[in-house]
């Protein structure tokens, strides 16, 4: 129900109220630009004087490699505020300060402050949401601010603001439809983050060569991963070293060694002195929600959000590095969009049985559908395969069938994650 607050402006009683309204805003999920948001981001003058502002780019790693920057910067007393998308539980989620969420008034505050500057301009969700996070943070003026771009970099609305650091987690293929369906375009993308002269760190182990020239012609100022930076890993170790700068015997985080590893490049490029007792407590804590991550024993269940190649193949490690003998159990619900046969070929045969499920969602796959590439394409044992019409009859009947000694894996999307944590905060497990 709407209302006019007291500055005649359009305002909203509750939070999930503004959200909606948010939602028909604009016909399209996704409509990629920056000409739309510049008018309304203009209208906003917006003060980052008092906050450094990091933007991070990648096809994977954005999260978490945000997410344990925030814990490093904030055990060296710094104050951070985040941005980061999707959310898992709750719209709160997406933005922080010091890893706090911030109130459902101070989000319907800045919710009516968009819609007033915005005017007749159309917005997405995703590029209203981006404005007031943006507006959230530079008012609560930061040390840092912590950006995780939504899709691509050149065109995504986190890249109105001006970066002092850019970081470039990964680069694969994702998002074909509107990134182009080769690493090389895909990089061209992600580069658009990147301002001249400006300090950036790419962690991807093979950058493309147009990630190259464009680095050369902007004259950045960029740290690659194995050539400015590497790491090494012995036994349950690992040690990290730049041309000026190293660590030795430093705990695994749960997460890729890749990002902790670009992690520790945006630090040193930032010129933060790094307390290394501080920094094995933040990685020896390390846990992002839906990131190999256990919710369940007997049988264990793990959550991850592999849903595209580079991702999958990580879980396929985790998976690896597991005790051998026990049978695999996989839930899986994707998204249509994404490049299901190429996933799903990197990790078929390390699965006994499958458990599939219909992302009821107007980009979700149905389970027929990610059946037919398993049967059909990856010959994999029909016997082996059920289809549910959600994510959580698809968990129940895989540990009801599972024994205690069994691995069940629940992956392929976002939505998995999201509805499978529900049923823990319900009490359903």
């Amino acid at each position: 129900m709407s209302q006019l607050s007291k500055s005649g402006r359009l305002g909203f009683n509750s939070l999930s109220a503004w959200l909606t309204h948010l939602e028909s805003l604009h016909p399209k999920d996704i409509e990629l630009g920056l000409d739309r948001v510049k008018l309304v981001f203009n209208q906003l003058n917006l003060d980052f004087s008092a906050s450094k502002i990091v933007l991070l780019a990648g096809t994977n790693g954005k999260g978490t490699s945000c997410h344990l920057l925030q814990q490093i910067l904030t055990q060296h007393g710094y104050q951070v505020g985040c941005y980061n998308s999707p959310h898992i539980h709750d719209y709160r989620e997406r933005v922080t300060l010091d890893n706090k969420w911030f109130s459902e008034q101070q989000h319907c505050d800045v919710f009516a402050q968009i819609e007033a500057a915005r005017g007749d301009t159309p917005l997405t969700y995703f590029e209203f949401g981006t404005l007031a996070a943006i507006t959230m943070l530079a008012q609560a003026k930061p040390d840092f601010i912590l950006l995780e771009v939504g899709l691509g970099g050149r065109l995504d609305a986190t890249n109105i603001v001006e970066p002092d650091l850019s970081i470039i987690t990964t680069i694969d293929i994702d998002h074909k439809d509107w990134l182009g369906d080769t690493r090389e375009l895909i990089a061209k993308e992600k580069a658009g983050i990147c301002r001249p002269h400006g300090k950036t760190i790419c962690g991807d182990f093979h950058p493309p060569v147009s990630l190259q020239q464009i680095a050369q012609s902007l004259a950045l100022d960029i740290s690659w991963q194995l050539v400015d930076f590497n790491f090494t890993v012995v036994e349950d170790k690992w040690h990290w070293h730049s041309k000026t700068l190293s660590f030795d015997n430093l705990p695994k985080p749960n997460m890729p060694l890749q990002n902790a590893s670009t992690v520790l490049a945006a630090l040193e490029k930032l010129e933060i002195t790094i307390d290394e007792q501080k920094l094995v407590s933040c990685l020896s804590n390390y846990q992002l929600a839906g990131r190999w991550q256990k919710i369940h024993s007997q049988p264990d269940l793990f959550l991850d959000v592999a849903h595209n190649p580079e991702s999958v193949k990580y879980l396929k490690k985790q998976l690896e590095n597991t005790v051998t003998g026990r049978k695999k159990v996989a839930v899986l619900g994707m998204l249509k969009d994404k490049d299901i046969f190429a996933s799903l070929e990197l990790i078929s045969a390390m699965f006994d049985s499958w458990f599939l499920a219909d992302i009821n969602q107007p980009r979700g796959a149905q389970a027929e559908t990610l059946k037919s590439v398993l049967v059909d394409n990856l010959k994999v044992d029909a016997g082996k395969i059920q289809c549910f019409s959600s994510i959580t009859q698809a968990k129940s009947a895989a540990i009801a069938e599972s024994s205690s000694d069994d691995l069940v894996v629940a992956f392929g999307s976002f939505w998995v994650v999201t509805d499978l944590l529900e049923t823990i905060s319900q009490k359903e497990l």
